[in-house]
């Protein structure tokens, strides 16, 4: 590496790392996925599909309450 200049060695240096890093996945895929950013944006979408099922078992639970509990709760 005597005589390459300092944006050879950055190359060469971003080059291993890259490298290795893929290698360390599971698969190419997971590591795309990491390094775009789309693990986030699927773990959002996840979320917000558990957060819906969530308000839906809630709003069937206060469906299922009688009238009379749920207006005894507003007056507590």
């Amino acid at each position: 590496m005597k005589g390459w200049s300092p944006g050879h060695r950055l190359a060469m240096l971003v080059m291993v790392f890259t490298v290795v890093f893929v290698a360390g996945c599971d698969s190419d895929e997971k590591a795309r996925d990491e390094l775009t950013g789309n693990r986030a944006v699927k773990q959002y979408h996840q979320s917000t599909k558990d957060i819906g099922k969530i308000v839906d078992r809630q709003a069937e639970k206060h469906k299922s309450i009688p009238d009379d509990e749920k207006q005894e709760g507003n007056g507590k």
